[in-house]
């Protein structure tokens, strides 16, 4: 089926060999799936408290289930249920959780391996009803992707080209109503072949990205209205995995055929470099590590059962320690809670599915300058707006983008001793939406604003 991740096609889970957690993911939890050898397909760390979770039997991959399995206190117990009445008729393709009661799946019929639905729970799981219309993705081209929320509000949900375009629908209204994004604001498909993956992608703050089986990846920087597309060269058979630590740094996993390749951007996915791939990086799946410039990444096929991380824009990796564990998913909700997902047994307490992040903090932006409010204003604004700037010990750069990824605007900000103020004339820009980065060496912080 075409929608089988690559890296989770050679993952079957055996419990056979010895298996040693790494001393920094010691804490063993148990996700609470009821069936031996549940594997985690989808892993959504909200914050320190809440997790969502999709499982499916590691005895037999193709037999994927619609079970999840959600924790509200870190992850020392899990309730679980299932998103549909039965396991034949949908296969869950992601999951996105807004809090510790509200999440989205997103699924695909199982018979046809085509179409799909969005549906949404806001009672924790207890009952779960279709938050979509009967119009998306029910053409036979169609296939569910994905669910991406960048706010309470405001998120998409995509699925592969329709009538030539990308099936992007997009809600401001918590999913109440969802409206196509036109056409003309999503780049074409490169071929009559080219398709996304189920759960390939990522957001930071307004920024999404979605990579595609031709080694694509379309990027929104205003919540999903608006895409660009860079192409990660050498990555031919797909993108299969993206992480970014701000609007401009990120990695992405992809093939060529069958070799894995790992690759970088510092422009928000325009562009990308082709990385060594090092023993100790984990090929199954990477995350990036809130509040810091780190990535973490997990590995699963056999001669990969690692956990990694890399503090250089992954150029090198350090495993964390361990062996025998086929890790399959890995998700940080901030700098010091993150989890990984790995195979279940029922009949054995040790090997519950789930280890907790219990090292020590790699390295922190400052916290201060990253959830800094950089008040700004007037929004809307007629060109003229202020901000509020934050006491730094460093230069701050900031720069503004257009809704094509194209900067409008650079400017830098001394070193200041106490908060001050910086005022700025855009007149001469176009009415839109706008994103503003404020850099502060490796720190970043992104805000929006509106020009009318």
């Amino acid at each position: 089926m075409k929608k089988q991740l690559l890296c989770l096609s050679l993952v079957v889970s055996s419990f056979a060999i010895a298996q040693t957690p790494s001393p920094d993911w010691s804490i063993n939890q148990s996700t609470n799936f009821p069936y031996v050898s549940a594997g985690t397909r989808c892993l959504d760390a909200v914050n320190s408290n809440v997790l969502w979770i999709i499982g499916y039997d590691g005895f037999a991959a193709s037999r994927n289930y619609n079970s999840f399995s959600r924790s509200i206190n870190g992850g020392t117990s899990f309730n679980v249920g299932k998103v549909f009445p039965d396991t034949n008729t949908y296969v869950v393709s992601s999951i996105e959780g807004i809090d510790a009661n509200t999440a989205w799946v997103t699924a695909y019929l199982k018979s046809s391996g085509s179409k799909g639905v969005i549906y949404k729970t806001n009672n924790g799981g207890t009952t779960w009803t279709n938050g979509g219309n009967s119009t998306m993705f029910s053409n036979a081209t169609s296939f569910a992707n994905l669910t991406c929320f960048t706010s309470t509000n405001t998120g998409i949900t995509m699925g592969d080209p329709k009538g030539g375009e990308f099936e992007i629908y997009r809600t401001t209204d918590a999913g109440a109503t969802w409206s196509v994004v036109p056409g003309a604001n999503i780049p074409n498909p490169s071929s009559t072949t080219e398709y996304g993956f189920a759960d390939v992608y990522t957001k930071f703050g307004s920024h999404i990205w979605f990579g595609t089986s031709t080694g694509r990846v379309f990027h929104s920087l205003d919540d999903g209205l608006n895409w660009t597309v860079g192409t990660v060269t050498g990555a031919t058979a797909g993108v299969t995995a993206l992480a970014f630590t701000d609007a401009n740094n990120g990695l992405a996993y992809g093939y060529a055929g069958t070799v894995f390749g790992l690759y970088s951007t510092n422009n928000g996915g325009n562009t990308w470099t082709a990385l060594p791939v090092p023993i100790e990086l984990g090929m199954n799946d990477i995350c990036a590590i809130p509040g810091t410039n780190n990535y973490a990444s997990c590995g699963a096929a056999t001669g990969n059962t690692v956990l990694s991380y890399s503090a250089d824009h992954g150029l090198t990796w350090i495993d964390w320690g361990s062996f025998g564990i086929q890790y399959l998913k890995i998700d940080f909700a901030n700098l010091n809670s993150g989890w990984v997902g790995t195979f279940s047994d029922p009949t054995t307490s040790s090997i519950g599915g789930l280890y907790k992040y219990n090292g020590t903090i790699l390295s922190t932006n400052n916290f201060d300058f990253d959830n800094y409010k950089f008040n700004i204003y007037p929004s809307p604004s007629n060109g003229q707006i202020t901000i509020d700037l934050p006491i730094s010990t460093n230069k701050i750069t900031i720069e503004i983008i257009d809704v094509l990824g194209k900067s409008v605007y650079s400017d830098t900000a001394n070193e200041q001793v106490a908060n001050s103020k910086k005022q700025i004339n855009l007149d001469f820009l176009p009415k839109g939406v706008y994103t503003i980065t404020f850099k502060n060496r490796n720190e970043v912080s992104v805000k929006k604003i509106i020009l009318q």
